[in-house]
């Protein structure tokens, strides 16, 4: 006897069996999709639809899939058992079910059309050497090096703003002072682009220039901070070798949204917006 178990819904999803009704009793076997490995009702499961089953089966890495063919093979006679009742059940003919399988089926073939058009994509050294440059050319490569003390009020930071001016350290009033993690170590930030910080930060430390600090509090959304350019350096861009996979990701992105611009430019469409609900 074995357990019952169901395939995980997306392996499901991928998965069908042949839509023969389960009651002709002269269904004619499929010659192309194998030989019959189970009969169930005179509906036949195939040799290839268990195969296809334990393929899916395997990928969807579930816990629990049977990975042997004899338990897949009771699996898919489960399966066909109970889609067999559900037609029974007229399932089939729910107006729910049907817009739910014309989704499924609406989805499972953008999917295997973009998928071909990005299989049949080939791009040469000279392609990908070129977006390198092009990526190269559009990237920050300034890095800075920068402090802070971050206080809760403006007043506070006004204050260590003239403790600063009057010549205390940096680090020393950072330690004693900041709320942020980075007091430990003096309020430093280590090296950094101007991207990873929040803008308003971000701003006040690309105003400054090296060695100097700010003489008016900068507010972020963290409270307030009192900034310390320290250094700054030019980034130097990584190999093209170590890039070629992500040069190939950008490219096909690229192509399947001109391909996805020229489907549109084509196409006769119409819009009513006035109908979109608010």
């Amino acid at each position: 006897m074995h357990p019952f178990k169901l395939i995980p819904l997306a392996a499901a999803l991928a998965f069908t069996l042949p839509a023969c009704s389960g009651n002709d009793p002269e269904i004619p076997l499929d010659t192309d999709r194998g030989e019959p490995v189970a009969m169930v009702n005179n509906t036949p499961i195939y040799d290839s639809d268990l195969a296809d089953f334990l393929s899916l089966s395997r990928m969807s890495g579930h816990q629990g899939v049977p990975q042997t063919p004899d338990l897949a093979l009771e699996e898919l006679i489960n399966m066909e058992l109970l889609r067999q009742a559900a037609i029974e059940a007229g399932v089939d003919r729910d107006p729910q079910m049907i817009r739910q399988l014309e989704r499924l089926r609406t989805n499972l073939l953008i999917n295997t059309q973009v998928e071909n058009f990005l299989d049949d994509l080939n791009f040469t050294e000279k392609d990908l050497r070129d977006e390198y440059d092009r990526q190269v050319a559009d990237m920050d490569t300034l890095e800075l090096r920068a402090r802070h003390i971050l206080v809760a009020s403006q007043e506070e930071a006004t204050t260590l703003i003239t403790r600063l001016e009057a010549g205390e350290a940096f680090p020393d009033l950072a330690q004693d002072y900041s709320t942020d993690g980075s007091a430990a170590a003096g309020g430093d930030l280590g090296w950094f682009s101007a991207d990873m910080m929040v803008p308003d930060f971000s701003n006040a430390v690309l105003a400054l220039e090296d060695g100097h600090f700010t003489h008016e509090p900068v507010e972020t959304e963290f409270g307030w901070h009192v900034i310390l350019r320290e250094d700054s350096r030019d980034m130097a861009p990584p190999p093209f070798a170590e890039v070629q996979e992500q040069l190939e990701h950008i490219l096909a992105r690229k192509a399947l949204q001109a391909y996805m611009d020229q489907l549109r430019q084509e196409a006769r469409m119409e819009m009513h917006e006035e109908r979109l609900s608010p």
